[in-house]
């Protein structure tokens, strides 16, 4: 819990101008903080500008020059940008792990989701960006968090895989789980059926995986890429989709299959990191390939589950109400974490 006065500030910094899941969710924090009556506001580094794509959250904006390093304040950053946190000394400080590949620590791969970085990421360097990240994310999986995260600074985690991590080396640890991005949350109650639904198989080529690159050189399966979309037709192309498939690292719950399951797909996935578990991806054991590399396995569990997609429907109702109630368990989350004292 941290406790709050009446004109205590809460800081909320991610990088400005920049479209990802990331900088979306602390976007999403601000929003959820003051429609439970608190004080925040964003702060952007880097670019001073909000993204089109978030002007539905309302952002109140300050500058990093504006931030009061006071005791009654809060600064709280994600675990991409920590090293922010060393400029403070009075303030409570805050970490939100979204993720645990890009943590900022020691030897870690260090991003801030620029404009330039994203575009790098998808059109550059994918496949060697995605084998650094797995390799690094191994190698610091046994090792302390880094010496300017205080034992007083509170860490939230927004899944159970980066709760598990963090929880065994810190204190001071919450579950802490973003709903789904407004666009998708006013959209509710897609048709369940075949009858507006084609065997056409949506994925994100922004996560790149070694089984992906086979399947697309296929040509008895139809993939649609979701890139250079705006929400209304990635909602448009779900709900006409019976399946959603993510081989990807998995390195948080990700949002696009949230999303794709919201709007009534099947999902299948590789089963490592996050997916593991049944509260990131709370869909049937079956629906996750341990063996996610082997093409013929996968192509055969693909085929099965688009002629089979009305009997299977059913099985991830309760993925989907988990994913409806995400937003009441995020603000009700909201206000035990933060708690302005009498």
């Amino acid at each position: 819990m941290i406790n709050l006065k009446k004109d205590s500030i809460i800081y909320v910094l991610c990088p400005g101008n920049c479209i990802s899941g990331g900088p979306e969710a602390m976007h999403q924090l601000r929003y959820y903080l003051e429609k439970c009556g608190l004080n925040a506001y964003l702060v952007y580094y880097y670019e001073y500008n909000t993204h089109p794509r978030f002007q539905c959250y309302n952002p109140k904006v300050l500058s990093l020059e504006e931030i009061k390093d006071e005791k009654n304040n809060v600064i709280i950053v994600s675990e991409n940008s920590t090293k922010l946190l060393k400029n403070y000394h009075h303030a409570t400080k805050c970490i939100w792990w979204l993720s645990l590949v890009f943590h900022d620590g020691e030897n870690a791969i260090s991003t801030t989701f620029s404009q330039k970085t994203v575009k790098f990421i998808k059109e550059i360097i994918p496949f060697s960006l995605y084998k650094s990240l797995k390799n690094n994310y191994l190698k610091r999986k046994n090792r302390e968090l880094p010496y300017w995260i205080g034992a007083n600074d509170v860490n939230l985690t927004a899944s159970k895989f980066a709760y598990n991590y963090v929880n065994n080396k810190y204190k001071n640890v919450k579950m802490f789980v973003e709903p789904i991005s407004m666009d998708f949350l006013i959209n509710t109650n897609p048709n369940l059926t075949t009858e507006e639904r084609c065997d056409i198989i949506p994925y994100n080529p922004s996560k790149p995986s070694e089984i992906m690159t086979k399947l697309l050189k296929r040509d008895d399966l139809k993939f649609v890429p979701i890139q250079n979309m705006i929400p209304s037709e990635i909602i448009d192309l779900l709900r006409k989709s019976k399946l959603y498939i993510d081989f990807g690292f998995f390195g948080g719950p990700e949002r696009i299959p949230k999303e794709a399951v919201h709007n009534g797909t099947l999902l299948l996935v590789g089963k490592r990191n996050a997916a593991e578990n049944d509260f990131d991806v709370a869909i049937p054991n079956e629906f996750k390939i341990k063996d996610y590399n082997n093409e013929e396995f996968v192509v055969r569990k693909i085929k099965y589950m688009l002629a089979n997609y009305d009997k299977l429907i059913p099985q991830f109702e309760p993925f989907r109400k988990k994913i409806l109630a995400l937003e009441e368990n995020f603000i009700s989350s909201i206000k035990e974490t933060f708690v302005i004292e009498d």
